[in-house]
């Protein structure tokens, strides 16, 4: 099966490592796996990683810079390049993984101009904004025409439904999943790897790490568990905290962090490809973001058995219960993300009981789970549309269209 996976991305972040995922397990699978987004210095990792795992790239720029005010001409210019590459390209089937809601417009009316068989993903839906009856019709004539739409939790299915005035069964529930499989290193092994780690960070070995993933944009939070780390250092001055990821807030963050004076209490990783040893080596997740789609960052910390502090807000709330499997504050709460963290870091028995329960509750969100149910979805709807054809579902016909 030849399988199109398309994205508008021009950063890396979780959507796009989603996408990797989909493609690596596709290909795998004995697919013909294409994919296509904007070609970003950003992205060149990416490109890289995709095509080595046998997946064809190709430029697609159809990234809407200003995706609720785009100009008609913006429109018409997505929809042309994307229908002149699924002309081109002829799949089987597309999956879409959208970092926005309101992303891909024109290249999902394209896909439904050709009835090409269509898995729509949502990864993050933001608060809901009134969308013109004219292109809320387009959307639901093309989801119309053998397309399936996709939430990553049932909060964010709530939200698309919402969004663009749907039938609870046009958008179905796939939730994210990461790695959980158990680590079968040895307490020597993971010993010396919180050793190496520190080491290479140039911590002292006793120095407790507090971790956290994620893009550094407004969305995560970082912004507010700065006033908290003031405190946290005053209180626990072996605590570091290490931030994996990049993003426009970077510089922002930096000066906030000299106000505050603790630009020496937090490191920054940039984009790290070793995330699970750093999970192992740290001793607690911070997770102070303001919404959600369904974070597999907070899925790996899970599994990892790592404590964990995070927000309940999005789809968060499905995953860990307060007390449970972790520790969940307000979102935008300075102060009670410090009570929550001088808590945690004051009773570490109390927080590994809860992080070997969130270990359990992670094999519900497994990365195998979410390939099964998303790559099934995409068989499934390819078949129906052979029954309705008596045709090669690989070839377009002028009736298509």
């Amino acid at each position: 099966m030849k399988l199109l996976i398309l994205t508008p991305s021009v950063k890396r972040g979780g959507v796009e490592e989603y996408a990797l995922t989909i493609a690596t397990n596709a290909v795998q699978a004995g697919w013909d796996v294409h994919i296509a987004f904007p070609q970003t210095p950003a992205l060149s990792g990416l490109i890289q990683a995709l095509e080595s795992q046998g997946a064809c790239y190709h430029r697609l720029d159809i990234y809407d810079t200003k995706v609720y005010a785009i100009r008609v001409l913006d429109y018409w210019a997505n929809f042309f390049k994307t229908l002149f590459l699924l002309l081109k390209l002829k799949p089987d089937a597309v999956h879409f993984a959208l970092p926005d809601v309101s992303a891909c417009f024109s290249s999902i009316v394209a896909c439904g101009l050709l009835k090409i068989p269509t898995v729509v993903v949502f990864q993050l839906v933001a608060e809901r904004i009134p969308i013109p009856q004219l292109k809320l019709k387009l959307y639901a004539w093309a989801r119309s025409r053998r397309q399936q739409w996709v939430g990553v939790s049932e909060q964010n299915c709530t939200l698309v439904r919402a969004w663009f005035q749907t039938a609870p069964h046009e958008v179905r529930c796939i939730y994210n999943g990461a790695k959980t499989s158990v680590s079968h290193r040895t307490t020597a092994d993971l010993t010396q790897l919180r050793q190496r780690i520190r080491v290479e960070l140039g911590l002292a070995e006793d120095a407790q790490i507090a971790l956290t993933v994620g893009r550094l944009a407004d969305q995560k939070g970082y912004d507010v568990l700065i006033p908290a780390i003031r405190t946290i250092s005053q209180t626990f001055p072996n605590v570091k905290f290490v931030w994996v990821g990049e993003g426009e807030r970077r510089q922002a963050l930096l000066e906030q962090l000299r106000q505050y004076q603790v630009a020496d209490r937090v490191l920054f990783l940039g984009y790290r490809s070793d995330v699970p040893d750093l999970l192992h080596a740290s001793d607690l997740f911070v997770f102070p973001t303001r919404f959600e789609g369904q974070p597999f960052a907070l899925i790996e910390a899970m599994a990892q058995g790592l404590p964990i502090v995070t927000t309940n807000v999005s789809g968060i709330p499905e995953m860990i219960q307060n007390k449970v499997h972790g520790l969940l504050v307000p979102p935008n709460d300075s102060e009670q993300l410090q009570v929550a963290l001088q808590w945690a870091l004051s009773h570490p028995s109390e927080m590994q009981s809860m992080a070997q329960n969130a270990k359990v509750r992670s094999q519900n969100f497994s990365e195998e789970r979410m390939l099964k149910d998303t790559l099934g979805l995409l068989a499934q709807l390819c078949d129906r549309n052979a029954l309705k054809k008596p045709s090669d579902t690989s070839s377009f016909s002028s009736s298509q269209m």
